[in-house]
């Protein structure tokens, strides 16, 4: 699990990128350990996809298209609490047992601002207590 933190530290860096470059405040309602929460305004959007797709590619689940059989069935959906159609969601596998993610929350159906989330889903409760203790007060 050690041999992966050096990828996971590589992109929690776009925090400090999405902070500063687009001065996105961070949820402190958000206690979990491995979850990162912002908030931005929605006009921001495309300008943060590009930047988020230089870390994790193009969107695993993009906005606009449904997820009903994923967020059943897919193991990593389930891992981030299921998606809905207007949501975005953005997968990098780390391991067999871990995934970081990126996703867009809009809020509402007219929304002027949107949750930004970077996280790390583990599938396994050792992964998530070694990645919890190492990477403490990284997100």
């Amino acid at each position: 699990m050690k041999t992966y933190l050096p990828e996971i530290r590589k992109t929690l860096k776009l925090i400090d990128i999405i902070e500063k470059k687009y001065n996105i405040k961070p949820n402190h309602d958000v206690d979990e350990p491995l979850l990162y929460c912002g908030v931005a305004d929605t006009n921001l959007i495309l300008a943060l996809a590009a930047e988020v797709e230089e870390y994790f590619g193009k969107p695993y689940k993009p906005a606009g298209e449904g997820a009903f059989f994923k967020n059943y069935f897919d193991r990593f959906v389930r891992g981030v609490g299921g998606t809905r159609k207007e949501q975005t969601l953005y997968r990098k596998i780390i391991g067999e047992q871990a995934c970081m993610y990126c996703a867009f929350w809009p809020w509402g159906s007219k929304p002027v601002k949107t949750s930004v989330r970077i996280g790390l889903v583990c599938y396994g409760a050792d992964e998530r207590e070694f990645f919890a203790k190492e990477l403490k007060g990284e997100f």
